[in-house]
């Protein structure tokens, strides 16, 4: 992936593997337009992504001092923001501002991460951001669920400190010069958005993630339908919300008869009790029609409801916060499967849904519909996004020679 062409993109990630998914294939899509990228993430994605190839951007962040008591009530990256010391958040801006100076790209994508947002506007650098309706200020929600203390006074503290433009709200640093939502409107509703937001479709690069897949298990280890679960990480901003999915996923499971393959990422999970061969346990496994499931079973992340929509497989999810409760209820009202609300998890609740999405035919038959449709669309993807972020680069690469 590595090139010899001057211009460099940087990718400043949000943590977990879907903003990887998503933002792998673009790589790959520069890489071929002779653009070098290089990617920015945390904890031991970083490593693994270096082992397959990647660039990855060294990224020693201060420490933040957002109180830890609140953590478990957050779901958006504002949140840390609105809490911030100011003098931390200046430290973190910092952090990235020396990273993006040092290297010099010709364009800074960030994906849902509000400091290297606030680095790349303070030094005036272009932008590209990649996002989702329900972080973006033009979101189509009037639930309280769904805001946030304010972080403007810390941001424009920052701002001010840099000689940057003040914004509107602390949400319009998600808005770049140009924003990419890698979804459709069906999923991601935004209503009066300026035309520098650019749906531009699913982007999935699951089978770019360097874990090892198992091949599918050969057809005398099952019986009934397949199931295939994706908890997610164990443990991130909100608690152990992958492991108390997965634990009760497998619970709800025990008493239907179904092949079910869960998918950890990677990461390490406890392994409750099972129903013996009836489950498979493996690092990855890429939703394909060489293994497409009859359900699928997971948190609610932006990529796996995309990820299930795109292949027209009906999802149970058990949303493990408000954002991924946000997907989940947008993607239940579209008939594409069922929701248990954040605050009723329980294991009934949860084999109920699957057994009414698994016995009603129309969800699968939505679904199919809905994955025919989107191909149809012919949204561009990855190739647009690439397209878009060449195309920055050139403008900004002819408005400074015109100023020399």
């Amino acid at each position: 992936m590595r090139s010899a062409h001057p211009e460099r993109v940087f990718f400043f990630l949000s943590a977990g593997w879907g903003p990887v998914v998503r933002t792998l294939p673009i790589i790959h899509r520069l890489a071929d337009r002779g653009i070098a990228s290089a990617v920015a993430i945390g904890g031991d994605i970083g490593a693994k992504i270096r082992a397959a190839g990647c660039d990855v951007i060294e990224l020693r962040l201060p420490a933040s001092d957002a109180p830890a008591d609140e953590v478990r009530n957050w779901w958006s990256p504002y949140h840390y923001l609105a809490f911030h010391n100011v003098d931390s958040l200046f430290d973190q801006v910092n952090a990235y501002r020396k990273v993006i100076s040092d290297g010099h790209p010709a364009v800074v994508v960030t994906d849902i991460n509000p400091v290297a947002a606030l680095a790349a506007r303070a030094l005036r650098v272009p932008h590209i951001t990649i996002s989702q309706s329900v972080f973006l200020p033009q979101r189509r929600t009037d639930s309280r669920r769904f805001t946030i203390p304010s972080a403007l006074p810390a941001i424009e503290k920052v701002l001010a400190r840099y000689g940057t433009d003040r914004i509107d709200s602390a949400v319009h640093l998600e808005l770049g010069e140009v924003t990419l939502v890698p979804s459709i409107p069906e999923l991601d509703p935004l209503q009066d958005a300026p035309p520098s937001v650019r749906y531009v479709g699913p982007i999935l690069g699951n089978q770019l993630v360097p874990l090892h897949t198992s091949p599918e298990r050969p057809p005398a280890a099952s019986g009934g339908p397949k199931i295939f679960v994706y908890p997610g990480r164990p443990h991130d901003g909100v608690g152990p919300s992958g492991q108390a999915l997965l634990n009760v996923a497998l619970s709800a499971l025990r008493d239907i008869k179904a092949t079910a393959t869960i998918a950890t990422g990677g990461f390490e999970f406890e392994i409750p009790e099972y129903a013996g061969d009836q489950v498979e346990i493996v690092p990855w496994r890429v939703i394909s029609p060489a293994y497409k499931p009859d359900l699928i079973i997971h948190h609610g992340g932006h990529g796996a409801c995309l990820t299930a929509l795109t292949a027209g497989i009906p999802s149970v999810i058990v949303p493990t916060h408000a954002e991924r409760e946000y997907n989940a209820s947008h993607l239940a009202a579209m008939g594409c499967g069922d929701f248990v609300a954040a605050d009723q998890i329980d294991v009934p609740r949860v084999r109920h849904a699957i057994e009414s999405v698994l016995n009603t035919p129309a969800y699968a038959g939505t679904c199919t519909q809905w994955s025919e449709t989107i191909a149809a669309r012919a949204y561009g993807g990855a190739d647009l996004a690439a397209r878009l972020i060449v195309e920055m680069i050139e403008t900004h690469s002819a408005g400074t020679r015109r100023n020399l």
